[in-house]
């Protein structure tokens, strides 16, 4: 994809040990083995009736975007724990002991899917009544090299319409009596993402220049749905090797890209060492903030702004 850049032996020793390597808090690419669960919606949730603790749902969940979702469709109905901290590496992170009481303590538990939550059936081993529901049932996944699956399919307002839906239909199956309730929430939202979308779609029509560089792939959803390039620094989820960095910096300058995305659960050091060869500059995006709508409008205005 990216052609070579011919520079000499010594630009390429310096670039390539100056790297410092980075401290990967979020796993871009997950094994198609890790892939599924084994737990979808209506299996979940066959038997469900209206049993709760309370009045007030209790629903645990992977990660903050996910909890946006949640919280958007159940409102004050549902009360939401998020398992994986801020920080916390998703694919790796085994719940202490503080989030195995939260998800003991939980009715229902909506994963994000797509091969994330690698740790559910420990977890359901302290709680062997809760529902589980993945909400990535329906979602068409991007896979690499026929053998890995990216997990962010949050980061697609698409993909995101279809975790609401089942986020939805979930809480419907498990409090009936309320089911009006969730379905004008998720219908509200939907619009509102369905605006969003309409948008990001007229404001990525007129760009000419459709590629953007990151540091790890976070936005391959994201990319796809509006027709842009998206080019990782990270070659195969490692770091970068003299032969592409070289590569990836003859391309940048000839499409005139001037800004390095960045997640910042990652070490930046080596984006810093690009940046200063690309005279590029780094902007920060967080496919992890809670604030689903606002995050995915900042992500399409800082990306927009990048394709000159």
């Amino acid at each position: 994809m990216l052609s070579d850049f011919k520079k000499s032996s010594l630009f390429i020793i310096i670039l390539a040990t100056a790297i410092i390597p980075a401290a990967v808090i979020l796993s871009g690419c997950i094994s198609e083995k890790e892939e599924s669960t084994g737990f979808t919606a209506d299996e979940s949730l066959k038997g469900a009736g209206d049993e709760r603790k309370n009045d007030i749902i209790s629903a645990a969940t992977t990660i903050a975007p996910l909890a946006g979702l949640i919280s958007a469709v159940g409102k004050d109905r549902v009360r939401v724990a998020v398992i994986v901290p801020p920080g916390a590496e998703p694919h790796a992170y085994e719940p202490a002991p503080s989030q195995m009481k939260e998800i003991a303590d939980a009715d229902i538990y909506i994963m994000n899917g797509a091969g994330l939550e690698f740790w559910m059936e420990k977890a359901l081993l302290v709680n062997e009544d809760m529902l589980v529901v993945d909400s990535s049932q329906g979602v068409e996944l991007l896979n690499e090299d026929g053998k890995h699956t990216d997990p962010h399919i949050w980061m697609s307002l698409e993909n995101a319409a279809i975790q609401v839906e089942n986020i939805c239909n979930a809480l419907i199956q498990f409090d009936r009596k309320d089911a009006e309730y969730y379905r004008q929430n998720k219908d509200s939202f939907l619009e509102d993402m369905r605006a969003l979308d309409r948008e990001l779609k007229q404001t990525f029509a007129a760009k000419e220049n459709r590629t953007f560089i990151v540091y790890h792939p976070a936005w391959s959803y994201f990319a796809r749905d509006y027709g842009l390039v998206q080019v990782p620094i990270m070659e195969e989820e490692k770091e970068p090797g003299p032969k592409y960095l070289a590569g990836l910096i003859d391309m940048a300058r000839e499409n005139n890209i001037s800004v390095i995305f960045v997640d910042p659960q990652f070490n930046p050091k080596s984006a810093e060492v690009i940046a200063r060869e690309m005279n590029a500059r780094i902007v920060v995006l967080d496919p992890l903030a809670e604030d689903y709508l606002q995050n995915m409008r900042h992500t399409g205005e800082e990306i927009s702004k990048s394709l000159k």
